[in-house]
């Protein structure tokens, strides 16, 4: 367990990602390997993974972190959405509710701006509908920008041993701010895992894991005894030695000269 940021929220270093399955039963089997945060997006399975994930936890929310996202950019989207979300999900409130992929500039005016999304979520935490307040995107600049800001408490980004961006975006601003760093795509959505000889899952979340500015990586139910064998092995280890990073980073900067990451 590590503290997420400024949230001072104990999470498991493996979440769970939302998008990946349509069956409450798996959710359940990967919440039984030991994990507590699950992230979710009103848009995932065209807006149907919220419903899923809300059976899924009942008898359980109180033992959990619950994350879902809005795509809206203006504050009556943002409410609405919110409360669709509130009840697919079952719950009185949400304790991470984030700006979904927040990539362009425009967009990030809009969202902050008055009338914006984050006014409608500031609002919805006030009235402890919301505990806390998180950015997403894959653009890392502009998601540097975004939590450059200070406004956010969590954020959700790419990073891998193949795509080391954030090191040197993200991450710092992060710091400044003790934001709390929720990473997905430790493989690059399984291509990582693809080529002959690829070092073993468990490595590449281990890989992330080891940034200082890194609280936990999420994976989506794609394969859940994938999740499950990753969660064991994140339950004895969670870092990497020097030797086996270079290795990793090494391994990666080959899989991305050569194309083979999309």
């Amino acid at each position: 367990m590590i503290k997420l940021g400024r949230t001072g929220i104990m999470v498991t270093r493996l979440g769970i990602g939302g998008a990946y399955s349509k069956s409450a039963e798996i959710y359940r089997s990967a919440m039984d390997c030991g994990v507590n945060y699950i992230d979710t997006a009103r848009i995932y399975n065209d807006g149907d993974d919220e419903r899923v994930i809300g059976e899924a936890i009942q008898g359980r929310r109180k033992n959990l972190i619950l994350a879902t996202k809005t795509i809206q950019r203006d504050a009556e989207g943002a409410r609405k959405d919110l409360e669709t979300s509130l009840k697919l999900l079952g719950t009185d409130y949400i304790d991470i509710y984030q700006i979904h992929h927040l990539n362009t500039q425009p967009e990030r005016e809009q969202a902050l701006a008055k009338g914006g999304a984050l006014e409608a979520v500031q609002k919805a935490r006030d009235e402890g509908l919301v505990r806390f307040i998180g950015v997403t995107g894959h653009d890392w600049v502009q998601v540097q920008y975004a939590v450059a800001t200070g406004l956010f408490d969590t954020v959700l980004c790419w990073y891998n041993c193949a795509m080391r961006e954030p090191e040197e975006t993200i991450f710092p601003e992060a710091h400044i701010h003790n934001t709390g760093v929720v990473i997905m795509n430790a493989t690059r959505n399984g291509k990582l895992l693809n080529e002959a000889g690829a070092p073993n899952p468990e490595q590449f979340y281990r890989y992330v894991l080891s940034h200082k500015d890194a609280h936990l990586t999420i994976m989506g139910l794609r394969d859940l005894d994938m999740f499950c064998r990753v969660a064991s092995a994140l339950s004895e280890r969670c870092e990497l030695s020097a030797q086996e990073k270079a290795e990793l980073e090494a391994y990666g900067m080959q899989m991305r000269s050569s194309g083979k990451l999309g």
